[in-house]
């Protein structure tokens, strides 16, 4: 009986002790460069794009952290019947800090944000994790050129 007491707790220590996500915030400005549109069929069109931007992300409990991040991707708008267009694809992130340690990403477009899916990085960020979800506001549209502030909200976890 003495073993499973002694297993039971040593695994809720070691749970105990395991890193927590944190709430973040990530701010900033971009500008994304696109590719001419691909027709993929009549309603349909893809590009290639680039993405870079500034940002400080803010977790209550460090420093805040300076990040350029660059991101390259595809994506795909897509005319509907009702004549709105919808526009998703993916791409990969890197967000750099000024000691040049990197976040890694999946990311995810959507019309008004994109999603980061944090899958670890170099450095500090070697076993980050996590999601962050922005909502975009778009101060210049041109046809191949956005440009924009963000607004990210998510958990981090770097342990």
């Amino acid at each position: 009986m003495k073993n499973y007491k002694l297993t039971a707790i040593a695994v809720l220590t070691a749970c105990a002790g395991a890193a927590q996500a944190e709430p973040v915030t990530m701010t900033g400005g971009w500008v994304a460069d696109f590719s001419p549109a691909m027709m993929e069929t009549l309603q349909a069109s893809t590009t290639v794009f680039q993405f870079e931007g500034s940002y400080k992300l803010v977790a209550g409990k460090r420093d805040d952290v300076y990040l350029l991040t660059t991101c390259v991707g595809m994506e795909t708008a897509t005319k509907g019947a009702n004549g709105q267009t919808t526009t998703t694809g993916s791409g990969r992130c890197e967000l750099k800090d000024r000691n040049g340690d990197k976040l890694l990403a999946a990311m995810e477009t959507a019309v008004d944000g994109f999603t980061l899916k944090v899958q670890g990085g170099t450095g500090k960020w070697a076993k980050a994790s996590g999601k962050i979800v922005s909502k975009e506001t778009f101060t210049v549209e041109g046809e191949r050129q956005l440009k924009g502030y963000s607004n990210a909200q998510g958990e981090l976890k770097l342990d």
